[in-house]
Parts: C-alpha cells; sequence; structure tokens
C-alpha cells in the first residue's frame, strides 16, 4: 500500500552529530503537528551518526534514515539529496546541532494558509551548552508579523533583517519552490546563494514576530572555521544576487550588491593568503566574476558612471575603493 503524502518534510542534514542528534530529533518529533516525515540525510558522517539516524528510522515510521553516496562535500549535498526524496507539500530544514519549540510546524503552517505566503519565516534565537537561551538584537527580530512581495522583501533585505532573512532554518518554504533549484554543492553560505532564486518564485514572503528556533552556539561552525571560504562565498552570492536585479532590470540594486561585494572585498582582503596558489586562484575568480557583472551592468545602464567604475574595478579593488570614496567626497 502506497504511502499517504506527509503535509510537510523536514529535512535534518547530518554531519557528527553524536552529541547533538538526539535533542535535535525529540524536538521534532514532540511537535503539535504532527502530519510530517522527517528525513535525517547522513553526510557520510565519519563518527557513530549514521547509526543514529538508522535507530532512530526503526522507532518512528515517519522517520526515514537516507544514505546517499557521494552527494558532495558539505551540507549542501544532504539538503539536495532531502529535497530529492522529499514528499512533502511544504519543507523545512533543521540543522543537526539546533533544535525548535513544540509548535514551529503549526505556527508556519498555519501562518502560510492565512496569509497565501509561498514563504514562512520566524524568528530564531541562540542557544547555549547550558540550555540558556539568548534571542537576537531587537532590531535584528520581527516585531510583528510582516507580509512582502518580492520587491518589498528586497526593500527589506539590507536592512539588520538580513539575518533572518539568510538561511535555510526557522522558515516554511512550499515545496514547488524547490522544482529545478537546487544548493550549489562544495560552497558554504549555499543559503546565501540560492536566496535570489527562491523569492522569484514567491508571490508573498510571511515574517513572524514569534520564534521557535533555537541556533545551538559552539565553536565548530562553518562560519567559525572558514575565514576565506565564508568570505568569498558571501561575495559570489552577492554577485549572484546583482545578476538577478539585472535580468529584473532593477539597475540601482544590482549596483548596491556589486558595489557592496567589491567593498567587502576590499574590506577583507587581510583574510585571503594569497601567497597560496589554490586561494589566489579562488579569489582571482571571484574578482574576475564581479568585474564580468560590473560590465555587464554599465552596459546595461550605459551610464557613463557605472562605466567608469566598472574601468576603475577592473584597474583593481584598491583603485575602485578609492575612485568610490572619492565619489562620496564630491557628493558629501
Amino acid at each position: 500500500m502506497p504511502q499517504q503524502q506527509p503535509l510537510i518534510s523536514v529535512v535534518v542534514p547530518v554531519y557528527k552529530a553524536e552529541a547533538t542528534l538526539d535533542a535535535c530529533v525529540g524536538s521534532i518529533l514532540a511537535q503539535t503537528l504532527d502530519d510530517f516525515e522527517l528525513l535525517l540525510v547522513d553526510d557520510e558522517s565519519p563518527d557513530g551518526s549514521p547509526a543514529l539516524c538508522d535507530a532512530w528510522a526503526a522507532r518512528d515510521p515517519r522517520i526515514r534514515a537516507l544514505h546517499p553516496k557521494k552527494a558532495g562535500p558539505g551540507p549542501s549535498g544532504a539538503r539536495n539529496a532531502g529535497l530529492d526524496a522529499a514528499r512533502g507539500a511544504w519543507i523545512t530544514m533543521v540543522d543537526s546541532d539546533d533544535t525548535v519549540a513544540p509548535d514551529l510546524l503549526a505556527t508556519l503552517y498555519t501562518a502560510a494558509q492565512r496569509s497565501g505566503a509561498d514563504l514562512v519565516i520566524c524568528n530564531s534565537c541562540q542557544r547555549f551548552p547550558d540550555g540558556s537561551c539568548r534571542d537576537l538584537p531587537e532590531e535584528q527580530r520581527f516585531s510583528t508579523d510582516t507580509l512582502l512581495d518580492e520587491d518589498a522583501f528586497w526593500d527589506a533585505f539590507n536592512t539588520p533583517w538580513i539575518n533572518q532573512f539568510t538561511g535555510t532554518a526557522h522558515r516554511l518554504y512550499a515545496a514547488k519552490l524547490f522544482d529545478g533549484v537546487r544548493y550549489p554543492v562544495g560552497m558554504v553560505h549555499e543559503d546565501y546563494y540560492i536566496l535570489p532564486d527562491l523569492i522569484a518564485r514567491c508571490q508573498k514572503i510571511q515574517c513572524l514576530a514569534y520564534t521557535g528556533y533555537y541556533v545551538l552556539q559552539h565553536a565548530g561552525s562553518i562560519t567559525a572555521t572558514a575565514r576565506q571560504e565564508v568570505r568569498l562565498a558571501m561575495t559570489r552570492g552577492d554577485i549572484h544576487r546583482a545578476g538577478y536585479f539585472l535580468s529584473r532590470g532593477w539597475f540601482d540594486r544590482a549596483e548596491g550588491a556589486l558595489t557592496d561585494a567589491a567593498e567587502f572585498l576590499y574590506r577583507n582582503k587581510a583574510a585571503y593568503d594569497l601567497r597560496k596558489p589554490g586561494h589566489r586562484a579562488e579569489f582571482a575568480a571571484v574578482k574576475g566574476d564581479l568585474c564580468r557583472t560590473y560590465d555587464a551592468l554599465a552596459t546595461q545602464k550605459g551610464a557613463r558612471s557605472l562605466k567608469l567604475r566598472a574601468a576603475a574595478l577592473r584597474a583593481g579593488l584598491p583603485v575602485f575603493h578609492a575612485y568610490c570614496a572619492l565619489l562620496a567626497v564630491r557628493r558629501g
């Protein structure tokens, strides 16, 4: 007999999670809305996590343990394998070291039904190994329920809310948003990179003042251990976002994203050890993409000022920075 389609698919990539997986899974199974499937995706973890996934699957019929081979380095491959296997009309993702409130799924799904949103985002907060929690700063949290369309989302993006907008967790996606969209493999901050592809498919985005996701704070996180990779990934994300804006004819937003990317590279240049051939080649590739996209912007908009900025960028990041600083002084 075929299994009934679940309402929600919960995707949990699992890597070196022996110490945290039980708490994570326990918090998901405690949901007040129980019409879900839980996909534990083993990211070829070298510890006992794969066995834990199998043990949980044997205990609850809503749980499936997936062991994809060569899905790709990092969480992207595991998330993609989970998306490929998901059967729910809605999808949410939880990191294997985090936990969720008992009413998380019910709250997100109810909000989607009431608002007609394709994507619902709630607040997250920090959780520490001793069990204590700390809210994010007030300006970074949704203080009231807010409904956004695509245009309003990007207006709100470069505000303190950016910390809630970028990420994979504490949100509920309509599964159709991922039709033809998958996470880039081997990239950190892959969620930041594909955000424009998902938002482009949304009619409405619902932001909730509710807090229902708890992010464990610990020293082994990706952002704490991958200085160069994180910074280059953020820059790639800005370039991809600028290309998306160009496709919409939003030239000012594209210029802002590209200028942010260039200035970010300039300010963080000390993080890149360009004596290493691999670092040097990766940095050059990202800078090349940045220059090409800026050239495309200057060509499409046809503004002389943008062509001069593009020329300054090709001449080098210090030249671009100095040119932008000069323009700021003249305007001031």
